[in-house]
């Protein structure tokens, strides 16, 4: 059985997000799906912060009786992992990142600026402008679905706001990741195996 912890982005809860990736890996993965921590009540707590949400996956690690595992995030929850990597690295099998919304190296970038922009305004115009930034910059916001929102949805700008605050007080040593190689390094030919069946030629 392989033991994969799963992290969301800022936006939809993990169980939604991943439900239809749970489906294509099969039996053979044993998958935890973690919550931010964010959203562990009504309103983040005052003193939340991205430590939080590192205890968190630590928390739901051994709760799942997972003592090393494989961890994969996606946007806010990519940054976690990397958070999560560089505190606990005896504890992963491998780190996957999905688009990861900072590395807490502090140099942010134009990306991150919009981001922090975006969670500045007020609501609802907020939440619709961080749900731009997911979009190419010619593609339409779809229209909200009929119905009422989704109850979780009350929680997200909120959320927003603060896990944006807690990433510009967070930082990581650089050599805290001196261990991590890219996949094209710490696996050669796996990776060009992969690229050659992308590019359309599989020998």
């Amino acid at each position: 059985m392989i033991d994969v912890v799963l992290l969301p982005g800022i936006i939809a809860p993990a169980a939604i997000r991943y439900a239809p990736l749970l489906r294509a890996l099969g039996d053979r993965v044993h998958a935890v799906t973690k919550e931010l921590e964010v959203y562990a009540a009504d309103a983040p707590a005052p003193e939340y912060s991205i430590r939080s949400e590192v205890d968190g996956v630590a928390r739901a690690a051994d709760a799942a009786g997972l003592e090393r595992f494989h961890l994969y995030g996606h946007s806010g929850g990519g940054a976690i992992a990397l958070a999560f990597a560089a505190a606990y690295p005896d504890r992963l099998l491998s780190l996957a990142l999905d688009e990861p919304a900072v590395d807490f190296l502090g140099e942010g970038g134009s990306d991150w600026l919009e981001i922090k922009q975006a969670a500045s305004l007020q609501e609802p115009e907020a939440t619709r402008a961080f749900l731009r930034l997911q979009l190419a910059p010619d593609e339409p916001l779809p229209p909200p679905p009929d119905g009422p929102p989704p109850v979780w949805m009350r929680t997200r700008p909120a959320g927003i706001r603060a896990f944006v605050a807690a990433v510009e007080s967070h930082r990581v040593d650089p050599a805290a990741y001196r261990y991590l190689n890219t996949s094209h390094q710490a696996e050669l030919d796996r990776v060009a195996a992969a690229l050659r069946k992308l590019w359309g030629s599989p020998d």
